[in-house]
Formats: C-alpha cells, sequence, structure tokens
C-alpha cells in the first residue's frame, strides 16, 4: 500500500495483490485501548499473512523461471518462434504441480494449522471487542 494513502484506524485494509505472489496484503486495524491479547492476535494474524504471502511469492517466482526455461526449450526443439499449443503447455502444468506436490500439501496442512490456531484467539477477541462496546453505553 501506498505510503502516502492515510488509513482510518476504525477499519481493517486490504492492498492491492502483490505483482508476484498475486495476494493481497492485510493493514489491520490497531484499536484504541488495544489490550495485549488483542495486540498478540493481530500480530499472529499479520505473520500468518506474511508467510503466506512469502510462500505464493517463492512458488510464482520458480513457477515463472521454469516456465520460462521450458518455453525457450521447447521453442529451440520446435526451430520455431509460435506461441507454443494449450497441450503443450499442459505438459509443463502437470510436471510443475507434481514436482511441487509434496511442498504444496505440507503449505496446506501448515495453513489450516495457523487458521485453525486463531479460531479460539478470535473468539476471545470478539468477545473483548463485545464487552468493550457493552460498556461504552
Amino acid at each position: 500500500m501506498p505510503k502516502s494513502s492515510r488509513l482510518d484506524p476504525r477499519f481493517d485494509w486490504v492492498g492491492p495483490p502483490d505483482p508476484v505472489g498475486k495476494i493481497r496484503p492485510l493493514k489491520l486495524r490497531i484499536v484504541e485501548n488495544e489490550t495485549e491479547y488483542e495486540r498478540k492476535y493481530r500480530e499472529r494474524r499479520e505473520a500468518i499473512n506474511k508467510w503466506n504471502m512469502a510462500f505464493w511469492r517463492e512458488h510464482n517466482e520458480l513457477f515463472d523461471r521454469e516456465k520460462a526455461a521450458f518455453v525457450e526449450r521447447k521453442r529451440a526443439e520446435k526451430g520455431d518462434l509460435d506461441q507454443l499449443t494449450a497441450d503443450e503447455m499442459s505438459i509443463f502444468y502437470k510436471d510443475f504441480l507434481n514436482s511441487r506436490r509434496t511442498t504444496l500439501a505440507d503449505y496446506n496442512w501448515e495453513w489450516y494449522r495457523h487458521n485453525f490456531s486463531l479460531v479460539w484467539p478470535a473468539v476471545r477477541v470478539n468477545f473483548i471487542r463485545f464487552r468493550r462496546l457493552l460498556l461504552r453505553r
């Protein structure tokens, strides 16, 4: 997100997608009188988002490098500069995903673990915020 943007602190903000990782960054609000528990929850969410963005950035950089090498190799074999067909590219996509199968499965399990670990803290933070809302009246 541009540094010059003035963000309304009452809301979480979602930025434009990262050009490589394709994941949108989050700017989580810091509530007034943030408790220690709310701060830890917010920081944990930020850390998970950062981990997620880093994974997809690395994955997509590898994908782009390997795709470019595949296209160059195929064009050299064919001896022309035409676009590769969808069938030719499907070979690359299949091989790439098969080679990353374990990494992607590990990512999925880690993603579920991270998100599941946020359930109880989210309930607790929402209770804190609901209580704060009631006491303001």
